[in-house]
């Protein structure tokens, strides 16, 4: 074969604990993508010597930029260390465990005070089908959690895939209440399960006793404080109302949550051609994610971009010593579609008439290199102001979007894009901006056209959540939800 094939190339990545440094023995995640443009660019400086024969003396060499773009399409859990990343947040993590043992009632598991009474957890891996589902756990010690009597068939020596994960809470009968804005309870204590301002939860669960009698009480909310006792949405149902929750055992699901930060993270990239007579490996050194973007458009699929921006790189027909492959996700491929379960603007449903044909989502960080005397490459990457914005389009079927520009009023945008195959539970993920100003316009273009409203979205800091933007991860969601 005279030359490498793209069909035959494979990126990967590793987490760098020290800027510009591969880790020793590095355990590299393959990473899907639909392109790899990353580039190790020289700028050379043509000299200013003066030759009576009309030629170039030389071309310097006097810097090497490593950056590029990685495109993608968005599939669950495939992105999360970058989404940490271009956020410069850290995951907020529902606890999650391997068991080792299971008796009737109890898991046995390497650390277990981090699962409090009240949590819902979903088992899954075990051997006994029943075994797998959603529970609620009673207590927990150090290396166990246990489960009210009779929860389980017991398994000695489960499969190595046998889990525990938190997704969500459960109230004791009648404990939940629903009041004007939020949620209270008298004995079950909100601060100690892991919750976020800023996040969103969805209320109710699949039976009628896990729900609110009030059909308008059950759906997504989101959090703007969190109490002992109350929890305080600033985005709850439309005609939501108090509810006492009367004999009721209220489910509320949740799950792990990222918001912006200032934390710099690195990557080492690598970049494999393995139809070479000798294959080759490129790896991109000190790569920190400047921005992501993300575009949600009719009848297509979730699609993405990563623009890096990094310290340096090497070619070679050597691998990096002690390199070990880890195996990418399998979860699908998602779409605008059927995999958009959730579109809220201004904290409500987006629907006709005013549908959304296009919607966009881009992090950017305003990284920037910084350059030293004596090295060729950066020496940094200088942090820059976050911004976060992007376009939107939808039809013109009322003057809700337009409005939104002439009243110079404040809107949040969220979406949430789930998983639909069958092994899914409800698995999604979540993004969100809780403050934006909306520019656009519905221009009357030419006859026989749909008439579109066309608009953008700068986001800033809410004032009330202190954020910026959030993204989450949804581990399961009740068959109503999903």
């Amino acid at each position: 074969m005279p030359s490498g094939s793209t069909n035959r190339s494979k990126t990967a990545y590793v987490l760098e604990s020290t800027f510009g440094t591969t880790p020793a023995t590095p355990a590299f995640q393959e990473l899907r993508v639909t392109s790899n443009g990353l580039e190790y660019k020289p700028t050379r400086t043509t000299s200013a010597e003066i030759r009576s024969d009309r030629q170039v003396s030389d071309q310097i060499l006097t810097k090497f930029d490593a950056s590029g773009t990685i495109g993608l399409e968005l599939s669950f859990q495939t992105f999360d260390d970058f989404l940490q990343a271009v956020l410069q947040g850290t995951w907020v993590n529902q606890p999650q465990q391997s068991v080792t043992a299971l008796t009737t009632t109890t898991a046995t598991v390497a650390a277990g005070t981090t699962f409090k009474a009240q949590m819902l957890a979903l088992t899954s891996g075990f051997a006994v089908s029943a075994n797998n589902g959603l529970f609620v756990v009673s207590s927990s010690g150090s290396t166990s959690v246990v489960f009210p009597a009779s929860s389980f068939t017991a398994e000695a020596s489960p499969p190595a895939a046998a889990a525990l994960r938190v997704v969500g809470f459960q109230g004791a009968s009648g404990d939940i209440v629903a009041v004007t804005n939020g949620l209270n309870s008298t004995s079950l204590d909100f601060t100690t399960l892991g919750l976020s301002v800023g996040e969103y939860v969805l209320i109710g669960g699949d039976a009628a006793a896990t729900q609110f009698a009030t059909a308008a009480d059950n759906g997504w909310a989101r959090i703007l404080s969190i109490a002992a006792h109350a929890i305080v949405f600033d985005v709850f149902p439309a005609s939501w109302a108090a509810d006492a929750g009367t004999s009721k055992t209220i489910q509320v699901f949740y799950g792990d949550f990222v918001a912006n930060g200032t934390t710099q993270r690195s990557f080492t990239i690598e970049r494999q051609q393995q139809d070479l007579t000798s294959p080759s490996y490129e790896y991109f050194t000190g790569m920190q994610l400047d921005q992501m973007a993300l575009t949600l458009k009719a009848s297509a699929i979730i699609t993405g971009s990563m623009d890096f921006m990094g310290m340096g790189a090497s070619a070679s027909t050597t691998r990096f010593a002690g390199a070990t492959d880890l195996s990418p996700t399998t979860t699908p491929v998602m779409n605008a579609a059927s995999n958009v379960g959730t579109l809220l603007v201004g904290g409500s449903a987006v629907g006709g008439p005013s549908y959304i044909s296009e919607l966009g989502m881009t992090i950017k960080n305003n990284l920037a290199e910084q350059d030293a005397v004596g090295s060729l490459p950066a020496i940094g990457i200088r942090n820059g102001e976050l911004d976060v914005s992007g376009n939107f389009t939808s039809y013109f079927g009322d003057l809700t979007n337009l409005n939104l520009v002439l009243n110079d009023s404040d809107t949040s945008i969220m979406f949430r894009a789930k998983r639909t195959d069958a092994s899914a539970v409800g698995q999604c993920n979540i993004f969100s901006v809780p403050a934006a100003k909306v520019t656009g316009t519905s221009p009357v273009s030419a006859k026989n056209q749909d008439r579109m409203f066309t608009g953008t979205y700068q986001a800033k800091k809410s004032a009330t959540l202190g954020i910026t933007a959030s993204a989450q991860r949804i581990w399961y969601l009740p068959l109503v939800a999903r």
